[in-house]
C-alpha cells in the first residue's frame, strides 16, 4: 500500500538520515521555533 505524501508526514514514515526526513524535521523544527510561545501557552513566556 502506498501513502500519500501528507499521511507519510504526519505518520513520520521516513527512513531516518535520508533527505526526506531531514526535510520533515527541518519543518517541525521550523514551525515551532516560528510560532510564538503564548500560542503554545507556555508558562514561560513573556509577554511584552
Amino acid at each position: 500500500m502506498t501513502l500519500s505524501p501528507l499521511v507519510r508526514f504526519l505518520l513520520w514514515d521516513y527512513e531516518r538520515g535520508g533527505l526526506a526526513y531531514d526535510v520533515a524535521f527541518v519543518l517541525v523544527l521550523l514551525v515551532l521555533l516560528a510560532v510564538p510561545g503564548g500560542f503554545w501557552s507556555d508558562p514561560l513566556w513573556l509577554r511584552g
